[in-house]
């Protein structure tokens, strides 16, 4: 049989003493990896982290007292120029000498971070994509699904507390004459800018969604009626500041509703409600 040569073996082989931490045998591999000389009196606290230091006297050493082995210890190793290693030990107590067996896990946490990463990576795409299907493409509101999806949520909080809505239902006057006489792309336009002035008025805590081709929903948060007919004359005035090509200025049509405590406990109230 051929002999074998500790020095061989692609892992740490080390020997301590329990009594003193000594250093008492280091295979070649562990000289590489460490930058030791074997000339040199160095205890185990020489070789790893303050950090696995304080692990060892809390938990390894304890743990070979009691069961005469600590296996798969996840330590750090001080190596070369004083470059930290992460390393798995296994660590056997034979009478006071502690045999080490230790391998390097610099690839595993490599691999451990890339992970890390390309779970970070889907995460993002994942909440961009729930964005984008949330939001309509042309003016960046949100779509009805996701409308409907945030006042249900909204109803469930107004179960608890109640607090004043109101529901405004906007429709652009004559928009398909403006698609017909102008076409397409114009009309476009004018959804893109009528949008914009809704974000510019709104506020965080209203719900906003284009609804329909020309139609826009609004909610209203801790509003009742009154404040939402106010609020109606405002959006006239911004409205009339957009002019069409024919130098017209834009009108809308605004249904207003608020509403009643009472509904609250109904299914499908959204719709019943934007019925009215």
């Amino acid at each position: 049989m051929n002999k074998v040569s500790p020095d061989l073996f692609p892992c740490l082989l080390l020997s301590t003493d329990l009594e003193n931490n000594h250093l008492g045998y280091a295979n070649q591999y562990a000289i590489d990896i460490l930058g030791i000389s074997p000339d040199t009196s160095i205890t185990v606290f020489d070789l790893i982290s303050k950090a696995s230091w304080i692990f060892f006297e809390s938990y390894i050493h304890p743990e070979l007292l009691k069961n005469g082995q600590c296996n798969e210890v996840q330590i750090t190793l001080i190596g070369g120029q004083t470059k930290k290693v992460p390393a798995v030990a296994n660590v056997r107590l034979v009478g006071s000498i502690l045999y080490w067996s230790i391998y390097t896990a610099e690839d595993r946490d490599k691999l451990y971070q890339e992970l890390l990463l390309t779970r970070k990576h889907l995460e993002t795409q994942n909440e961009e994509l729930l964005l984008l299907s949330r939001k309509d493409p042309l003016t960046s509101l949100l779509n009805r699904r996701a409308a409907a999806d945030d006042f249900l949520k909204m109803q469930r909080q107004l179960t608890r507390s109640f607090i004043p809505i109101s529901f405004l239902i906007i429709d652009i006057d004559w928009f398909k004459g403006i698609n017909d006489n102008f076409g397409h792309e114009v009309g476009d336009e004018i959804l893109i800018e009528l949008s914009n002035t809704l974000k510019e008025v709104s506020r965080n805590t209203d719900i906003l969604a284009r609804w329909g081709g020309e139609e826009f929903l609004i909610i209203l948060y801790n509003s009742d009626i009154t404040n939402a007919e106010h609020f109606s004359s405002r959006l006239h005035e911004k409205f009339q500041l957009i002019v069409l090509p024919n130098n017209k200025n834009l009108t809308v049509s605004i249904g207003v509703t608020s509403l009643d405590k009472k509904e609250l406990g109904e299914n499908e109230l959204l719709y019943k409600v934007l019925k009215r």
